[in-house]
Order: C-alpha cells, then sequence, then structure tokens
C-alpha cells in the first residue's frame, strides 16, 4: 500500500460456500480474483439442476468479459451482466427442464479507492468501517423494498413468507445493456481502512 491509496496487490480476499443443512444442491458461486479486484456471488433461481446451471452461466459469461479489460469499468460491468443474462435465456429454450432458470448476482470490480458495483435480485454488498456495517445494494424484491423503505424490519423480512421473491433477475427474459429496471451499477468509495462482503441470502439472513 502506498500512502493512503490502495492498489490491487494490497487487496486481502477470501470466498467460501456452503449449502447448509436444510438443502441437497448448492446454487451458490462466487469468484475472487485479487489481480483484477474482480469479485463475484451469484444465486441461482429455478430449482433442482436449472438454478445451479444458470449460476454457471453467469458466472462463465461474466468472466469472460469482465477479464478482457477494455471500456469503462462502469460500461463492463454492465455488458457482462447483460451477455450473461442473454446466454442464460438462450440457454433455458435449448432444454425443458432448464425451462424458468435464472440467476441473482452482484459483481465488484475495486479499482485504487473505489469499487464500481453491478448488481439484480437479492444478493447483497455490505461496506464495513468504523465499526459500522453498510447495505450498499437494495434488493429488487417486495420485501427487501420494505425493509429498506423502514416498512417493516430486518427480523420481520428474515421471516416474510415472500421472502425469497424477486422481481428482477439475470436469465428469465432478454434484455439490452441500457435497459431500465434492469440491472444497478454505481461507484462507491472503497477506504484503505474498509472491508466489503458479497453474499447471497444463505447468509444475509442470519445477519
Amino acid at each position: 500500500m502506498n500512502g493512503s491509496i490502495r492498489t490491487v496487490s494490497a487487496l486481502r480476499a477470501a470466498g467460501d460456500t456452503d449449502p447448509g443443512l436444510q438443502r441437497d444442491v448448492n446454487e451458490d458461486r462466487f469468484h475472487v480474483d485479487i489481480p483484477r479486484g474482480l469479485f463475484i456471488v451469484i444465486d441461482g433461481v429455478g430449482g433442482q439442476a436449472a438454478g445451479g446451471k444458470a449460476a454457471d452461466i453467469a458466472l462463465t459469461m461474466l468472466r469472460r468479459r469482465l477479464e478482457r479489460e477494455t471500456g469503462p469499468i462502469i460500461d463492463r460491468v454492465r455488458e457482462a451482466i447483460t451477455i450473461a443474462n442473454n446466454e442464460i435465456h438462450r440457454a433455458a429454450l435449448l432444454r425443458p427442464e432448464w425451462n424458468g432458470m435464472a440467476c441473482v448476482l452482484t459483481v465488484v470490480v475495486v479499482d485504487d479507492r473505489r469499487a464500481i458495483v453491478g448488481h439484480v435480485g437479492d444478493t447483497r454488498l455490505y461496506k464495513l468501517r468504523d465499526d459500522r456495517i453498510e447495505k450498499v445494494t437494495h434488493d429488487h424484491s417486495p420485501v427487501g423494498e420494505r425493509e429498506d423503505s423502514g416498512e417493516i424490519s430486518e427480523l420481520e423480512a428474515m421471516h416474510h413468507a415472500r421472502r425469497n421473491e424477486v422481481y428482477r433477475d439475470v436469465g428469465s427474459e432478454p434484455h439490452q445493456p441500457a435497459d431500465p429496471d434492469f440491472i444497478d451499477v454505481h461507484e462507491i468509495p472503497f477506504e484503505p481502512d474498509a472491508a466489503l462482503l458479497l453474499c447471497s441470502d444463505g447468509l444475509t439472513d442470519l445477519i
């Protein structure tokens, strides 16, 4: 680390996933690429093999575009998520058992003292700094909206009957990068003493 500026080489990161005690299938995927400052969490939607397949396709497509470091980062993130979306949708048309498969995801690209965030669904990004934890992303779900607005508490959201419903996903219908009400992409400051946590609802239900 040079002064107060974080370089990618100074990053420390780790990832893990576990299906827990209630599921036989793990539809979560993650990716940690410290040299590129690239971090991804994906949660498959669709049940059985379909959700996991959607997550696999998304991870492959995201890496393929984001590892090709051409163009502004914000544009690359938006393009990568759109490519993943359309490839999942195309694949779902080919096999009946994949019908309806999709995923939700959060992507972060760290660039010195900023982080570019791409987000669809109810995976989450948290920022930890000064003994505080801040939720950076907004859940694209009816329950998440009510929680963000303060209408219900986080505990009530965790136990709500509709907590697993989302109204935005990656893969259920074709999209273009500039489509409204699809991808949230924005930039946040990433101070040298801050940490970021990307996770699926399997973890956030416990936070």
